[in-house]
């Protein structure tokens, strides 16, 4: 069933006027009429269930009792990579349920964020893998440039794959988990130093050389496998 996001705190019976984007998605390419049932998960995070009444608004028919996010908070800080990649990257993190993605440009990365509509297309990646994945809320997604701005995502439990660590960790789930992932060619040793004197415990995700792309997917299903 398809589900939509709305920025309001919404109720049973209210009948509500869809913006532009849904009612397209809606009846031009679903090509949906007023028999159609539908999800709209609100400001609050709740879901309800919905029916079109006409090609503007939709009438709220129940509550629905879902909360599909996972017990802990978590972080990726992705390093960026090639956009193709990165955009399946950002798509596979949010279908599994990270809670927030940072975009950071590290020493050798490949990827240059000139503007904001590289920002803003990450965005709606973000927001469809969302609604896609049924997720009670729309994952945070923020672009750092300065590696000592990455301080104020550290979490309790702070993690980087490192492709030069022997140790494979226990990683905690107890609690927030914010774990970094390298680019292309990995980091820079005076960066991954850096990055270790921030507060990140170094980490080998096993013995074969990941692609970033790989890493990041593989390590968020390690701890969502561990925090469901």
């Amino acid at each position: 069933m398809q589900q939509y996001f709305i920025n309001k705190k919404i109720n049973i019976n209210d009948e509500i006027e869809l913006n532009e984007d849904v009612l397209y998605h809606l009846i031009k390419v679903l090509r949906k009429d007023s028999s159609y049932i539908f999800r709209i998960c609100d400001i609050d995070s709740k879901i309800y269930e919905a029916h079109l009444i006409d090609n503007k608004r939709c009438r709220i028919i129940r509550l629905l009792d879902e909360n599909n996010e996972l017990k802990n908070n978590i972080t990726c800080i992705l390093c960026l990579i090639k956009s193709d990649k990165l955009e399946l990257t950002i798509q596979k993190l949010v279908e599994l349920g990270i809670k927030r993605i940072v975009l950071y440009k590290a020493v050798r990365s490949v990827l240059k964020i000139k503007d904001t509509k590289k920002i803003d297309r990450f965005k709606k990646i973000v927001l469809e893998a969302a609604e896609q994945s049924h997720r009670n809320i729309i994952p945070e997604l923020v672009y750092v440039d300065k590696l000592n701005d990455l301080k104020q995502y550290l979490s309790k439990n702070n993690y980087i794959c490192y492709e030069s660590e022997n140790d494979i960790v226990d990683i905690k789930v107890d609690d927030s988990i914010t774990y970094i992932i390298g680019p292309e060619g990995g980091f820079e040793d005076n960066e991954y130093q850096k990055l270790c004197d921030l507060g990140f415990e170094s980490i080998s995700l096993g013995k074969r050389i990941l692609r970033a792309e790989t890493a990041a997917i593989y390590m968020s299903s390690i701890i969502v496998s561990k925090s469901q």
